[in-house]
């Protein structure tokens, strides 16, 4: 068992965006996925991906009001940082999880054009 060593947000299915202060240390010091679990109330998930995000917190809060009004990205100062797990933290078949927009905001395993 290890320490918590921070806390995130549900942004999509299989991504959490990480909340300030951990953010700002991954911004900084080079981790590897493999460091990191995601504990949620349905179990444990290991994180495949730690992703920067592609463009500034400005610019993805206004993406994210016009496609997904109900998720609202945490503000950040050093910029998005999202773990991508490789199963699903959960369930949810709306068709808008692998709409191109996203490979706007985060280099997805799921995105071709990054």
């Amino acid at each position: 068992m290890g320490d918590v060593v921070g806390a995130g947000r549900l942004i999509h299915p299989q991504v959490i965006q990480v909340l300030p202060p951990l953010d700002a240390e991954l911004s900084r010091v080079a981790r590897q996925a493999g460091e990191f679990v995601i504990v949620s109330p349905e179990g444990t998930h290991q994180v495949a991906r730690i992703r920067p995000g592609l463009i500034d917190y400005s610019e993805a809060a206004e993406l994210f009001s016009r496609e997904l009004p109900e998720i609202e990205l945490a503000e950040t100062r050093t910029g998005i940082v999202a773990f991508e797990t490789v199963d699903l933290v959960v369930r949810d078949d709306r068709p808008l999880w692998g709409e191109p927009w996203w490979c706007r905001l985060l280099c997805l395993s799921s995105c071709t054009s990054c």
